[in-house]
């Protein structure tokens, strides 16, 4: 496992790579990946070809092991933000303006059920949400792309979950933090993090937090109760 420190003034940054665990035990084997409605056939597909790269497994149509994708929902909306503009206060000038910027926001979500010899052995999910802003006249173009990224995404999340591969994980690490305080705590989870020991940087983290109830330190609990609690699954085995 390789781990770097880099110094950015009063914290540094913990950079290490590390391979999570599968969800399911696929390794060596061939896959058939089916989709169980239609809406589903756009994420089997970016799923294929997301399977198809990584080492150590293969897609086949007529595999034992059967990734079969359903619940698949992707909501895209357009919605318009406006801002209001005035030129000043006092000095004579009244009026305003305002500023409206269209959005295209998806959501997106699936389902995938792992059967090996038509047994179901486990089922997994993904969620995706992306924002775009659009420009000009992109409107029919950019809700096509927004929608295939999401599409990627929920395939990169399930790929990811049964043949991983080493993510990049970057973490704020203080300077000698001062015994007991929440960036003393921080650090000590970070630790924990490195050498998988979640539960326990679990426990650091809900005290760091308590102790300093920033965004930084709520959203590093939100992300270690995700990775241990598995949250991604829809259903156990």
């Amino acid at each position: 496992m390789l781990f770097v420190l880099l110094s950015a003034c009063a914290h540094l940054t913990a950079t290490w790579e590390s391979t999570p665990a599968a969800r399911v035990d696929v390794s060596g084997a061939a896959m058939a990946i089916v989709a169980d409605d239609r809406r589903c056939q756009g994420i089997a597909d970016a799923l294929a070809r997301e399977i198809r790269r990584r080492d150590g497994v293969r897609v086949s149509p007529d595999a034992k092991v059967r990734l079969a994708l359903s619940r698949c929902e992707v909501d895209v909306r357009t919605e318009v933000d406006i801002t209001q503009l005035y030129p000043g206060l006092g000095g004579g000038l009244t009026g305003g303006s305002e500023e409206r910027d269209e959005l295209i926001r998806a959501v997106g979500s699936v389902a995938l059920t792992v059967e090996v010899d038509g047994r179901p052995q486990a089922t997994l999910g993904a969620k995706s949400h992306r924002v775009r802003r659009l420009a000009g006249q992109e409107r029919i173009a950019s809700r096509l792309s927004v929608t295939e990224g999401v599409a990627r995404d929920l395939a990169q999340d399930l790929a990811q979950q049964v043949a991983p591969e080493p993510e990049i994980v970057r973490r704020r690490f203080y300077r000698d933090p001062e015994p007991g305080s929440a960036r003393a705590f921080h650090n000590q989870a970070v630790d924990a993090e490195r050498v998988g020991d979640l539960r326990r940087a679990l426990e650091l983290a809900k005290k760091a937090a308590g102790a300093s109830p920033t965004q930084a330190n709520q959203q590093y609990v939100s992300e270690l109760e995700d990775r241990l609690s598995g949250s991604k699954f829809v259903e156990g085995r």
